[in-house]
């Protein structure tokens, strides 16, 4: 279903403006017509602006082979010379253009355009299509369709030609000028409206007779939500100032992942480093260290299970030695070449009495202790 709306003069529209609707449903049947202010529209629908004829100037033009975007921007330059009014002021949009290149162009003034826009955006009514009046109109091969509503009137002469005319009781001198440029005059005129067919025909020259209002709606011929006021764009624009904001804290959040990135490969170089130079340090054989990790692990292991030189009897020694000094007292441990070697802590074993108490309670676990300035070298005891 679709909402179609029918508005007076922009410069006129206000909120509580009483707005002409109708309902279309997929196959643009009109299901229902009604009046109602904007914020009383029938709701969950899209909706179809259509703009009155006097807003909106249809101008044939040519049209240079160019891409879309480029054109938009030449459309200015292309109807300026046949413009009244400042062309900067203007929204232009083209259709189709025929084998011959030309077409027709659009002309609406920006502002109350958009100030249009904005009205039924804040009511919460989707805007899908914006539509000149004339084109809104339906239209049969041979014939013009006239919408006649208080003192304005609309007329569609062709597939995307037509225009407004001030209306009264008498025949527009609009429409005697339009049938006097036409190439080819229409075999009648359709009026929607109040008129007097006959005198518009005696009048016209064209056989005049009255329409009833149209159950089916055309398609939308022109639509003018082109260039600045596209869809997207137009639904992007009350949302503009939050997604610049969620753009520059996007920004940031990537900035301040890259430093801490930074900071963490900093701190995993250095951690490496100390890594490596802890295995030298163990294990002064190994020469390259590519995992310090994954080496450690294998050291260890060999060590454990004896695989390495002397590992069992490295750990034979250590296991005794915890039962003889405290877990505090030792400041350092190094085992090289069947060599076990241990320092002790100045206070713990600096004076005589001291190491005879150290060496008394080693030879009971087993081992003997070797006195050498403030290093011990341990070896297992020689019997009993």
């Amino acid at each position: 279903m679709r909402l179609r709306v029918w508005l007076p003069s922009l410069a006129e529209l206000v909120p509580e403006t009483t707005l002409e609707f109708e309902v279309l449903d997929a196959r643009r049947v009109m299901r229902s017509r009604g009046e109602a202010v904007v914020a009383a529209l029938p709701k969950g629908m899209d909706c179809e602006l259509v703009l009155h004829a006097l807003d909106v100037v249809l101008m044939d033009v040519r049209l240079p082979p160019m891409s879309p975007s480029r054109l938009a921007r030449a459309l200015p330059g292309i109807v300026e010379d046949r413009l009244a009014g400042e062309v900067e002021r203007s929204h232009i949009v083209a259709g189709p253009r025929n084998a011959a290149g030309g077409a027709v162009a659009a002309i609406v003034d920006r502002a109350p355009l958009q100030r249009a826009l904005e009205i039924f955006r804040r009511a919460g009514v989707p805007i899908a299509a914006v539509t000149p009046q004339p084109l809104a109109l339906p239209i049969e091969p041979g014939a013009w369709r006239v919408r006649l509503r208080g003192a304005q009137g609309s007329v569609r002469t062709g597939p995307y030609t037509g225009g407004g005319f001030a209306a009264d009781r008498g025949p527009p001198a609009e429409l005697q000028l339009m049938l006097a440029q036409s190439a080819v005059p229409p075999a009648a005129i359709e009026v929607e409206g109040d008129c007097d067919p006959q005198a518009w025909a005696e009048t016209l020259g064209v056989d005049v007779r009255p329409a009833a209002p149209a159950v089916e709606a055309p398609p939308v011929a022109l639509d003018l939500l082109q260039q600045e006021f596209s869809r997207g764009l137009v639904r992007l624009r009350p949302w503009r100032a939050s997604v610049a904001l969620g753009v520059a804290l996007l920004a940031t959040a990537l900035a301040g992942l890259n430093l801490h990135a930074w900071m963490l490969r900093g701190q995993e170089k250095a951690i490496r480093a100390s890594m490596v130079r802890i295995v030298q340090e163990s294990f002064p054989q190994v020469s390259v260290v590519l995992d310090p990790v994954a080496q450690m692990k294998r050291l260890v292991s060999d060590l454990r299970t004896g695989a390495g030189a002397d590992g069992g009897e490295f750990f034979a020694l250590a296991a005794a030695l915890a039962q003889v000094a405290e877990a505090d007292s030792v400041e350092s441990i190094d085992y090289r070449e069947a060599l076990f070697t241990v320092r002790f802590r100045s206070d713990y074993a600096g004076t005589q009495a001291q190491r005879a108490s150290l060496a008394e309670r080693a030879a009971r676990a087993g081992i003997a202790l070797s006195f050498s300035g403030e290093a011990v070298r341990i070896a297992r005891k020689d019997g009993p």
